[in-house]
């Protein structure tokens, strides 16, 4: 085999090479992305009334971090990946925007901000 040969399969091998890490690049990330919005989605719509009324006592009161452990303790049911922790503060605020359009916590929110500012 001549030298020219050899870079030849070889400049094939990587052309092979590259184009299924792009091809299974592109599957990851779009499972990623639906794990994510499965995630998400489990942090709005799987939380109880309860979970609803203490987050929106706490965004009354701007306690971010009282809300921590709250979230920690529903992600701990909704996160199905380990890599996910390490994108937990996206995944939170992803899901704090779509709760604060939820029509149930609005109303736990304006409650809870009447309650405070009725207090003395």
């Amino acid at each position: 085999m001549t030298r020219i040969q050899g870079l030849c399969i070889a400049l094939g091998a990587v052309l092979v090479i590259t184009g299924f890490s792009l091809y299974h690049s592109a599957d990851f990330d779009a499972a990623q992305a639906g794990m994510d919005r499965q995630t998400v989605d489990c942090l709005t719509r799987g939380l109880t009334h309860d979970e609803k009324a203490r987050i929106a006592r706490l965004t009354a009161m701007h306690d971010r971090e009282g809300l921590r452990p709250v979230y920690t303790e529903v992600l701990t049911r909704c996160i199905v990946r380990s890599d996910q922790w390490e994108r937990r503060p996206q995944l939170v605020t992803s899901a704090r925007d779509i709760l604060s359009r939820d029509p149930e916590f609005r109303q736990l929110l304006n409650a809870s901000s009447m309650e405070l500012a009725r207090r003395p």
